[in-house]
């Protein structure tokens, strides 16, 4: 926000979601002016393939000591090879990585609710991993499954049977929505979008201040 003066005394934060590839992370930059900081669950992940304890656990569950001399994108690259199309090493990856995004979650968002202003969590598993718990409201990001994956396999160059999988992997768009506080639809463009979430976002701080 660009007027201090003008935000909650207590934290307020706010869960942007959807399913892999509706959009969410498009969603939360539009609004990145309008709060205090906006944080990506995904990049999260991406950091912690970078600690070598968690390296370590990686290397030993999947018995591939080559994961501790790659970079980054090698890794994630690597991973996505192992776990693809078999749930039991899905389910490995997941048991490493997710307690430990779980516990940053918490630790976070107890710090950034004794502070002012309005924050963003945004990333596809925020309902699957009851991230939702620690957030004041939930905006959902919507589309359709075949939309999604176009946009997944493009973005992350990967194939289209890929992406859907990822996305019948998590809780169903359907769900994500009837649990939401807002619903936003991505289904007509980056400008409809924007002005949908934007608007939300003046009703949270008119709310807020009143």
């Amino acid at each position: 926000m660009s007027d201090n003066t003008m935000v909650p005394d207590n934290g307020y934060l706010v869960g942007i979601t959807g399913n892999s590839g509706c959009g969410q992370s498009t969603a939360a930059g539009f609004v990145a002016d309008q709060c205090d900081g906006v944080c990506s669950l995904d990049a999260v992940g991406h950091r912690l393939l970078t600690k070598h304890y968690v390296l370590r656990e990686l290397a030993d569950g999947f018995s591939r000591s080559g994961l501790l001399s790659m970079n980054e994108d090698e890794i994630r690259s690597e991973l996505g090879s192992i776990v693809f199309d078999d749930a039991q090493k899905m389910a490995v990856l997941n048991s490493i990585l997710h307690p430990r995004m779980i516990r940053w979650a918490s630790i976070s968002a107890a710090l950034m609710g004794n502070s002012r202003g309005i924050r963003v969590l945004e990333g596809a598993l925020i309902y699957e991993l009851e991230i939702d718990r620690h957030l004041d409201c939930i905006i959902v990001i919507e589309d359709t499954a075949d939309r999604c994956a176009t946009r997944l396999a493009a973005r992350d160059d990967i194939s289209e049977e890929y992406a859907l999988k990822r996305w019948k992997r998590q809780l169903p768009i359907n769900t994500k929505v009837s649990r939401a506080d807002y619903v936003v639809r991505n289904s007509k463009g980056p400008d409809y979008m924007k002005q949908q979430i934007l608007n939300i976002f003046v009703g949270i701080e008119k709310r807020l201040l009143t």
